[in-house]
């Protein structure tokens, strides 16, 4: 189910390369709907950063996770990520692909909220993902307005007691 809405939100953000409100999150489920398993912050990449990149924080029954793609497939089992926060110094993580290959994900809160801690102050993320010597995804996202998707998606992820 919840990767059958993020495709559906990938081609979505895909369709919409006119869109100018790159800073805008798109916000599916929320902490007030006690009944959804999944609540989940989208944002699209800046249009000058070229193909259009996802990067969404989900909240799933309760687990945390973050992921970066595409709505094409890549034959890449993971990435190697290069960030940088407002221009500053390179950071790196690894990501592994989701099942779909269509995305990168940090799968839980271990790996994914302290990623999500560290940018949530900034207004520009810059992303180089690489497999090996090939980049695969190069983007930059506004981030001046993660914090009202933060709060609605992070903090509350895991305090629930979601059930199935």
């Amino acid at each position: 189910m919840a990767l059958a809405a993020l495709a559906l939100t990938i081609a979505a953000a895909n369709a919409q390369t006119g869109s100018t409100a790159s800073a805008e999150w798109e916000i599916h489920g929320g902490p007030h709907q006690t009944e959804t398993l999944i609540t989940m912050g989208v944002l699209r990449s800046k249009p000058e950063s070229g193909e259009r990149t996802i990067f969404a924080m989900a909240c799933i029954m309760d687990t945390l996770s973050l992921w970066i793609g595409r709505d094409r497939i890549f034959n890449a089992d993971a990435a190697e990520v290069t960030y940088r926060i407002d221009g500053g110094p390179p950071h790196s993580v690894s990501m592994p692909a989701r099942e779909n290959k269509r995305t990168f994900e940090l799968p839980d809160a271990d790996t994914a909220k302290p990623f999500l801690d560290q940018i949530v102050g900034g207004q520009t993320l810059d992303v180089v993902m690489r497999d090996k010597d090939t980049v695969l995804i190069e983007a930059s996202f506004d981030i001046s307005r993660m914090r009202e998707a933060y709060d609605i998606v992070v903090q509350p992820c895991g305090k629930q007691d979601v059930q199935p």
